[in-house]
């Protein structure tokens, strides 16, 4: 795997080749945001985040991105990124359903890819069930794409879309999801999956 400065350089070219490209987005959410995200928060404000969240480390290419190339933007949701955008991360609890307990991002999430527990209720808010995981990005309708920030499959991207449990990426990292999204804007695709 390319490291990690180098990843970053090159997701944030192709983000600007994204944003130079002329007419109207053709990708889905796009318009929501135009290519844009907002200016990268400092290590001192992640740091303060992840203190007052029960301690909580953000995976390493997702802290760097927030706090090199942006975070937050423009659009209702957020700035630049799949679907209706990325969130900011004080946003952190939408896929909550606003159920904003600090202490819900150090709890591990209990699912890893091919394992999903047999007593799963997604409808069962009160079981916490997308605890140690943070909100990317509003795919719409209800659904979410998720970070997960603690537990075995931390690092990981996952969605809230199944009722049989969480769908997980073929991505090893949020970066590698990010850049996916973007290769898929650049070949002039309408949606990302």
């Amino acid at each position: 795997m390319d490291e990690l400065p180098e990843r970053l350089a090159r997701v944030a070219a192709k983000l600007r080749d994204a944003a130079a490209q002329p007419g109207e987005p053709v990708m889905f959410g796009a318009s929501s945001h135009g290519f844009r995200l907002g200016p990268p928060l400092s290590d001192d404000a992640v740091a303060e985040f992840e203190r007052g969240h029960g301690g909580v480390e953000l995976p390493a290419d997702y802290r760097a991105f927030i706090t090199t190339i942006g975070h937050g933007g423009p659009g209702p949701y957020g700035g630049a990124g799949p679907y209706y955008g990325l969130h900011p991360l004080d946003d952190w609890f939408h896929g909550y359903l606003n159920l904003s307990d600090a202490f819900l991002l150090a709890r591990p999430f209990p699912v890893e890819p091919g394992h999903v527990p047999d007593d799963w209720d997604v409808d069962d808010i009160y079981q916490e069930p997308f605890r140690g995981t943070l909100a990317l990005s509003d795919e719409g309708c209800g659904f979410m794409s998720l970070l997960v920030v603690s537990g075995p499959a931390r690092g990981r991207v996952v969605g809230n879309n199944d009722e049989t449990g969480p769908t997980f990426t073929g991505d090893p990292d949020f970066l590698s999801w990010y850049e996916r999204w973007l290769d898929a804007v650049l070949a002039g695709r309408e949606h990302f999956r």
